[in-house]
């Protein structure tokens, strides 16, 4: 099935989004910081407007790529379709989206379709 045209219809699971958290605490925290820090001089704030304004208009697909090729910066390119479809989950739920009843797809070609409007 094709997912949805928006990230605002639940494009993600619940259960998506925990797994993310948790390959997120593990491999993306010692840079990134935890999701809802306000610390400013941490690499990337993932859940604040900076990054939603960074990422408006742009794809899921994009996104997933950028995370799949050159993340976690110490090991780029070592997240599996699957961990990284649960990052982009995660980054989605952190982001107050919704979850929906279809767990994201690790499909750069179907993610390309779902742009990212906050």
């Amino acid at each position: 099935t094709a997912p949805p045209g928006t990230v605002r219809d639940g494009v993600f699971t619940a259960a998506q989004a925990e797994q993310g958290q948790a390959v997120y605490d593990e491999l993306c925290t010692s840079c990134h910081g935890p999701m809802r820090a306000i610390v400013p001089e941490m690499a990337a704030l993932l859940a604040d407007h900076t990054f939603r304004n960074r990422w408006r208009g742009r794809s899921l697909g994009e996104l997933f790529g950028l995370i799949r090729e050159t993340m976690p910066q110490d090991a780029p390119g070592t997240l599996s379709a699957e961990q990284t479809a649960d990052v982009v989950a995660y980054l989605l739920s952190g982001n107050r989206l919704p979850a929906g009843d279809a767990a994201l797809p690790g499909d750069v070609e179907r993610l390309s379709q779902i742009p990212f409007e906050p």
